[in-house]
């Protein structure tokens, strides 16, 4: 709970919640002029929060019929609770961006390179000697669509062209 003494400040108590369920941490912050109703907020968010991972580790996403019985039988206890309390059956509220997936893939780097000059497929195999990765896209100056040469793991080169 943080409050905040600047009297400018409209929403100055503030409720949050950090949860960590297997692997994966679930947020959630509220702010309101009063203390008690920051707390009822962030509870019941967090309970439609707590009701959405449930449904997801159940369709199958980072569980589905192999989730533990403890974790399932703890969700299925959040989930009556919420189910009993109409206030919190407002399931508009809750926002996707809160969820934080520990599964989801992050891009740590972006690059960006000129296609528009069409090279060989030679010249490509040649590129790729000289890279630090094991695949090297190119636009084909035959067909002048992107493709890809890559170092098979059997040995040689492959290739990897668009259907037409």
């Amino acid at each position: 709970m943080v409050v905040s003494r600047n009297p400018e400040v409209k929403n100055a108590h503030t409720a949050e919640v950090t949860t960590y369920l297997k692997g994966t941490t679930i947020r959630s912050t509220e702010s309101t002029p009063d203390m008690y109703s920051s707390i009822d907020l962030v509870a019941g968010k967090l309970a439609r929060k707590l009701i959405k991972y449930k449904e997801r580790r159940v369709q199958g996403h980072h569980g589905g019929p192999h989730m533990s019985d403890k974790l399932s039988q703890i969700l299925d206890e959040i989930t009556n609770d919420v189910q009993q309390d109409t206030s919190l059956s407002k399931r508009d509220e809750y926002k996707e961006e809160d969820y934080e997936d520990p599964y989801e893939p992050e891009i740590t780097r972006i690059k960006s390179f000129d296609l528009s000059k069409p090279i060989s497929i030679k010249e490509a195999i040649f590129a790729l000697d000289y890279i630090d990765h094991d695949f090297y896209v190119f636009r084909d100056e035959e067909t002048n669509l992107i493709s890809i040469v890559y170092k098979r793991n059997a040995g040689g080169v492959g290739l990897i062209q668009p259907q037409q």
